[in-house]
């Protein structure tokens, strides 16, 4: 079956994708889909899990608002600076007065460039469609009578009486649909999705800030790549685990082939069986007709990603050393085993080393594991990626501000977030962001941004110390976060109970209060349970 692949576009990209989608219907089913935001977004969610679309495409604001919400392969189409010379190129046939408009990103490039040919070209870049339209009127006012931008920049322009250049070279489109049918291949080699991942598209790029740590890091993934060794990802919650090993997975020969991933903290240990290792038709109650596949089997050719390793049972363990040992593996209910071909990653919360100490991870599939180690460094240890980080999470978040609300929150908030201990790191950063993008859609006074935050800052400006502040102003959620942050390791299993207690037991909406991940919930849960039987 060919690659299913639906394109969202509204304005004059329309044409371009509609023309190029002809020459690729020999390799793909390409269905343009006029709908952008927050429509595009049901409209996605509906078909893809459904089953009914293998990847999506789409460009500029409209690309950024749902690469940061859906949870599907999606390939964004950019501009590069080939795109930009070519389109200037063709703008300046037509009037000595161009102007530039991007998305988000300004090509500094282009500073060198004017000043070198002596070409007055005016730039701006924007955010939400109030940015573009702004930033049109702005460079119509300097004197722009061409402007050169994506395709809702070009509809502004158009109504506004000015002639205008698509920023998208047809290249362009053609590598984002190449891409498109690639993830779609990889991603047919998987299984029916459950806990696992079957496609991957960021690469050591994905990785943000410019520290010497972060660089070191982005070496070492390229290292990892050329080498089709295990590696081992040490790092605390938040620190991006997946995406170094997703990263490492496309820097590889292996790129092409499937990416399946599965939370070892996440399933009990019955799920986690047929889940790694696949199970026989009649093999036991409920199992379907035909038998499954197990991960290491869908990931054939390819990678198998196992995060949180440290918390899968002894058990387990024994049999995927044995795996990884003679390459193959037996179903439940088979008596014959299959020959198996993947690369492991694995990623784990807690020294493994020390694990090994205590008895609770095996020695000698440690040392299996551990061909390459990569240690990511948390985040109050590179203070200076937050700026960067920040920037990006406020850019990409679905709730559309202006720039100059953002850049106003960050000028107040940055010298504070640089002093913080970030237990929850990126993952933290980018909950904050997200708050701090929807209040500021509601017109709160930016001056009294700290107290948006109190789980987050133990002396908000003019108030009393953290505890009290807590006392007297917060309850529910807020007051359990601000705990959770405050609490020891041994005291965080009991407020998850309580979180749990007030959720009804939905595991994500827990997960989002406190500022931590799903599996981190499912751990602390364990551990809780546990805790509970050791008093019986």
């Amino acid at each position: 079956m060919k690659p299913r692949i639906v394109v969202f576009s509204i304005s004059a990209l329309a044409y371009t994708l509609r023309e190029i989608s002809r020459d690729y219907s020999s390799q793909a089913n390409i269905e343009l889909v006029p709908r952008a935001y927050e429509d595009a977004l049901e409209f996605a969610r509906n078909r893809y899990y459904t089953d009914t679309v293998d990847v999506f495409v789409a460009a500029g604001s409209n690309g950024a608002f749902l690469q940061n919400q859906l949870e599907a392969p999606l390939v964004v189409i950019r501009p590069d600076g080939f795109d930009v010379m070519q389109a200037l190129a063709v703008a300046r046939k037509g009037s000595s007065h161009v102007g530039l408009v991007t998305y988000e990103t300004a090509f500094d490039e282009l500073a060198n460039l004017t000043r070198a040919f002596d070409l007055p070209i005016y730039t701006r870049t924007y955010r939400t469609p109030e940015d573009a339209r702004q930033s049109v009127r702005e460079l119509a006012q300097l004197g722009a009578e061409v402007i050169v931008g994506p395709g809702l920049v070009n509809q502004i322009a158009s109504e506004m009486g000015l002639e205008s250049v698509l920023i998208y070279s047809r290249q362009g489109v053609m590598k984002a649909f190449d891409e498109a049918i690639r993830l779609a291949s990889a991603k047919a080699g998987g299984t029916p999705r459950s806990n696992r991942q079957t496609y991957t598209y960021h690469t050591e790029q994905d990785i943000l800030g410019d520290s010497q740590a972060v660089l070191a890091l982005r070496n070492t993934i390229r290292v990892c790549g050329a080498v089709d060794f295990s590696v081992l990802i040490q790092g605390e919650t938040g620190v991006g685990k997946e995406l170094v090993a997703q990263s490492i997975h496309t820097a590889g020969s292996r790129a092409g082939k499937p990416f399946v991933a599965i939370n070892c903290a996440s399933l009990t240990e019955t799920l986690l069986e047929s889940e790694l290792f696949g199970y026989e038709e009649g093999a036991f109650s409920g199992a379907v007709k035909g038998g499954r596949a197990g991960m290491f089997e869908s990931a054939q050719g390819g990678t198998v990603f196992l995060d949180e390793i440290g918390d899968m049972p002894l058990a387990f363990q024994t049999r995927l050393l044995r795996i990884l040992e003679d390459g193959s593996v037996r179903r439940i209910g088979s008596v014959s085993a299959r020959k198996v071909d993947f690369r492991l990653l694995a990623a784990s919360h807690v020294d493994l080393q020390k694990a090994v100490e205590q008895g609770r991870f095996r020695e000698d599939l440690y040392y299996r594991l551990n061909e390459m180690l990569i240690l990511i460094p948390p985040l109050r240890e590179r203070p200076e990626d937050i700026a960067s980080l920040a920037g990006y999470f406020l850019r990409t978040t679905p709730v559309r501000v202006s720039n100059a609300k953002f850049e106003a929150f960050l000028s107040l908030a940055l010298p504070v977030f640089v002093t913080l201990a970030w237990p929850g790191n990126i993952r933290q950063l980018k909950n904050v962001c997200k708050r701090a993008a929807v209040l500021l859609t509601q017109n709160a006074n930016i001056q009294d941004w700290q107290s948006w935050f109190p789980d987050l800052l133990q002396t908000p400006v003019n108030q009393a110390p953290l505890q009290n502040f807590a006392d007297t102003r917060l309850q529910g959620f807020e007051l359990l976060a601000l705990q959770y942050a405050q609490a020891k390791a041994h005291q965080r299993p009991d407020l998850i109970r309580k979180a749990l207690a007030m959720s009804g037991g939905e595991v994500q909406k827990v997960a989002a209060a406190l500022g931590v991940s799903r599996s981190t919930v499912w751990r602390l849960m364990k551990a809780a349970a546990a805790a509970d039987q050791s008093t019986v």
